[in-house]
């Protein structure tokens, strides 16, 4: 069992592990778009810059990226954050439907405001809204509202899966909501993770000319997404640090494991996700410096980035595995591994991933041969 996390468990359940932080990982990918773009939209309405539809530069620019993309990654974050949930269910099963029943109805409420921030996605998009600087900001901050109360209740979910100390009180008292002093520092990680993904992907987007930007609106919005993905990935970095390993790593609940084996777990994942963090700020640096986010500016980004998450991910999970592991949950594993549930899983996969990547060309080459406006 010296194996490094999640090598030192049996095969299904490493199966399982990888397979729900790989498809966690697509998952965070639209998320941050949504979470990232939100808090943008929110920044733009306060400058007042959501209603300059014809305008030129950086901030119009971005401001028709986010109002022409913003419904899709919804729509794909939702999308996939399927799988992760399939497999967060097979493997924290105790843990995951106890903190959904004790706080059902507080819980089930992320369901019709995500149905209201798309709708009010697809309404800030439309023409209705054309040139109406106040309509506009107010929409957008409520869509900015309703996505951080979307994080913040998954955030809280997940903190009251852990804390079996206060199950029978909370249920007992019937309280819809959980504190946790650990809610806010990991509601910041979350964001400050978040915004250089959406940087990184808004950037990527305005280069190849996405919602009509231009190559001089694309270098110009580098810079300021150059800033934004540096700041943000120092403090990613600093917060992965505090909410994965510090006190707060499980909230309230104690481990069930001895702090000091927790820590040599826990600390190689740490180690890769500052790497990936260090590797990506040379990126953003070298970003800021060229004004551009293409070649060596985004191969560091993006490969930097990606292992921050890999590390921080898998750190998360040898944490929540140290307070929810346990041989029943093995042998669940086992006798679900045995059902040919992966196989069919991956076919429908290949399916899937075929049909999506069939669907965005065929858009792709639809636009490239419609008539300019």
């Amino acid at each position: 069992m010296s194996a490094t996390f999640p090598f030192n468990l049996p095969a299904p359940t490493v199966w399982y592990v990888l397979l729900y932080v790989a498809t966690l990982l697509l998952h965070v990918a639209f998320m941050s778009y949504v979470l990232g773009g939100a808090l943008a939209l929110g920044v733009l309405a306060l400058r007042r810059r959501l209603h300059q539809i014809g305008g030129s530069g950086a901030l119009p620019a971005m401001a028709r990226l986010l109002k022409d993309w913003m419904p899709s990654a919804l729509s794909a974050a939702i999308t996939a954050g399927i799988a992760p949930l399939l497999f967060v269910q097979i493997l924290y099963q105790q843990e995951f439907y106890t903190a959904n029943l004790l706080s059902f109805h507080r819980w089930m409420a992320i369901l019709p405001v995500l149905i209201a921030v798309f709708y009010l996605l697809y309404l800030l998009k439309s023409r209705r809204l054309e040139g109406r600087a106040a309509a506009q900001g107010a929409v957008a901050a409520v869509v900015t509202a309703c996505v951080l109360f979307v994080a913040w209740s998954w955030i809280e979910n997940h903190l009251l899966s852990l804390d079996r100390a206060v199950w029978a009180r909370q249920y007992e008292t019937r309280a819809m909501i959980y504190a946790s002093p650990a809610i806010l520092p990991r509601l910041g990680f979350w964001i400050a993770g978040a915004l250089p993904v959406w940087a990184l992907l808004a950037g990527w987007q305005m280069r190849a000319g996405a919602a009509r930007t231009t190559a001089s609106e694309a270098r110009e919005a580098a810079g300021t997404l150059a800033v934004v993905g540096a700041v943000a990935t120092v403090a990613a970095a600093a917060a992965a640090w505090f909410v994965l390993r510090g006190p707060l790593a499980i909230g309230d609940a104690p481990p069930t494991t001895a702090e000091g084996a927790l820590d040599a777990a826990r600390g190689p994942w740490l180690a890769v996700a500052g790497v990936g963090a260090a590797v990506a700020l040379a990126g953003w640096l070298h970003a800021l410096r060229a004004r551009s986010l293409a070649g060596v500016a985004f191969a560091l980004t993006g490969a930097g980035t990606l292992a921050f998450w890999v590390g921080a991910l898998l750190a998360r999970e040898e944490v929540r595995w140290a307070v929810a592991g346990n041989p029943a949950s093995l042998e669940r594993h086992a006798e679900v591994g045995t059902s040919a549930g992966l196989v069919v899983f991956l076919v429908f996969t290949v399916i899937g991933v075929g049909a999506t990547v069939w669907i965005f060309r065929t858009v792709a080459r639809a636009l490239r041969h419609a008539p300019r406006a």
